[in-house]
């Protein structure tokens, strides 16, 4: 018998370790980049490391825990807080609320989706009326022209809330894709992991088998992603507005992404069916190729690749997206996570990589969205947001403390955790980060570009223990370049783990002059 609840834990868990084991891993650039980032030849497990964020003038470090997750979880999660009980997806409370807001604790988010969130928030804008472009560089990109994965990344509570129900998966997740991303490969990717998860819940692992499952979704592939609900007013006036001025309509771009797909598809058999080098799969899928290594479908193609390849050694598959340098490797392996997840539970996920972040938050979510799935939710919002508290829906000064009590419109009550101040290379500015632990188990970190010269901040009494120490080590016979730095940075008085960052510099400074 299926354990169809811890498969569903197991997914959303998966999902959030590939996120959280990729994301460390999507900006190296080559082999020898991961050792020195990492001291490592291949990512295995978490590790905490530094992301500048903000460009050259106005920059900061994100400083990322070991096990933190990327906005891939994020926006998963802000799918799953609009479902209602009924399994429905309330399109309004995400796009006018939870989409939005999600830009002030964003992490590692591409243009696409930061860009289709500030524009939403448009008096005009709706969720099916969210039609927008943005310029990289020089060039102009039009709404219906983004096919990234975007789209496909967050969709994943929509199926589990209703497996077994692909017709009501199928429109839910069209929605819910098109707030964001208009072009079919964006699409159609959302709706191909939304249909394999769908799937995957349902088979029985022992009497499995890739290939088979392969030509059984090649068969009915055109079929099962018939948009036969086009014709409903909310949907009609989306494909009209779509339409206009195009040479080619959405049905037509569509159907060409239909078949493109299936190409891919039969790529993906031969690749299993040769036992071929899985780079050299990836390749041929479009994951490496920086035209399409974002793409959605590509994406997910990959993701299901992986899953199937390695399906007797899933964590090697997961293990695999992470380290295949040049992918979109959390997004890769954060669907080959859910997809692996939902058909072999729980007993596989090792218990490293069971401390991701907000780890039971992430299990209290697929619990809720199983009650949903059987008609026993009791899902409510209960948001109380007039205990005494200050709200960071708009962060517009410093006044923040430790300690305090804050609210925010989507995630309800938290209290802050940690206050860092960074300065970028722009006078009168300065950077305030604050890190946000909610109630509901969520933990966030905020960031806001201020005016102002950074505020003088109190050192706590364990800072004080590591400067000294660091004065120590500063007094060695060390260069007085380095030693000016060290001082200039004490003299703002940094938040613990960048002293801490410092001593081990110079530790490792004095070493080597030994």
């Amino acid at each position: 018998m299926l354990d169809l609840k811890d498969r569903y834990e197991a997914s959303i868990l998966l999902s959030a370790i590939g996120d959280a084991l990729g994301w460390m891993t999507e900006f190296v650039r080559t082999p020898q980049d991961l050792e020195t980032r990492f001291n490592t030849n291949r990512i295995d497990k978490y590790y905490q490391w530094n992301k500048p964020v903000g460009g050259r003038f106005h920059g900061y470090i994100d400083k990322v825990n070991a096990g933190d997750y990327s906005d891939d979880t994020q926006l998963l999660l802000a799918v799953a807080r609009s479902i209602t009980k009924q399994g429905n997806v309330d399109q309004n409370q995400f796009a006018k609320i939870e989409f939005p807001q999600w830009l002030l604790y964003a992490r590692g988010a591409g243009r696409t989706i930061k860009n289709a969130a500030r524009k939403i928030q448009r008096k005009s804008a709706d969720w099916n009326n969210n039609f927008f472009s943005f310029k990289i560089k020089e060039q102009l990109v039009d709404y219906r022209e983004c096919g990234a994965n975007g789209a496909a990344m967050r969709i994943l509570p929509i199926v589990l809330a209703n497996h077994s129900n692909w017709d009501k998966i199928k429109k839910e997740v069209f929605a819910n894709s098109i707030i964001s991303h208009g072009h079919p490969r964006a699409i159609l990717g959302a709706l191909l992991y939304a249909y394999l998860i769908d799937q995957f819940l349902g088979v029985d692992k022992t009497a499995f088998s890739p290939k088979e499952f392969i030509v059984g979704l090649g068969k009915e592939f055109e079929k099962n992603f018939i948009l036969d609900f086009m014709e409903q007013d909310e949907f009609k006036s989306w494909l009209n507005k779509w339409n206009e001025n195009q040479d080619k309509e959405f049905k037509t771009v569509y159907q060409e992404v239909l078949k493109e797909t299936l190409v891919y598809l039969r790529i993906l058999y031969k690749g299993l069916e040769n036992d071929d080098v899985p780079l050299d799969v990836l390749k041929k899928l479009g994951c490496l190729a920086p035209q399409t290594k974002g793409s959605g479908t590509s994406t997910v193609l990959g993701g299901l690749y992986l899953s199937l390849r390695f399906f007797s050694k899933p964590t090697d598959g997961i293990l695999e997206a992470v380290n295949t340098i040049g992918s979109d490797t959390d997004s890769v392996a954060a669907f080959t996570g859910g997809l692996l997840g939902a058909i072999y539970g729980s007993s596989i996920i090792p218990e490293e990589w069971r401390k991701v972040q907000d780890a039971n938050y992430l299990e209290r979510i697929a619990d809720d969205l199983y009650q949903i799935h059987c008609g026993t939710s009791t899902k409510e919002v209960e948001v109380n947001l007039l205990i005494s508290s200050e709200s960071i829906d708009k962060i517009e000064s410093s006044k923040y403390k430790k300690g305090n009590r804050v609210h925010f419109t989507s995630l309800g009550l938290g209290e802050i955790t940690n206050v860092d101040f960074q300065k970028p290379l722009t006078k009168g500015k300065f950077n305030l980060i604050l890190s946000v632990t909610f109630d509901l188990g969520q933990t966030c970190i905020f960031h806001a570009l201020l005016n102002g010269e950074v505020p003088e901040t109190k050192v706590e009494p364990n800072d004080r223990d590591l400067i000294s120490e660091i004065r120590e080590l500063s007094e060695l016979n060390l260069d007085t370049d380095l030693k000016t730095k060290v001082y200039h940075y004490l003299g703002d008085v940094p938040d613990e783990r960048v002293l801490g960052i410092i001593k081990d510099i110079l530790q490792k400074a004095f070493d080597v002059k030994k």
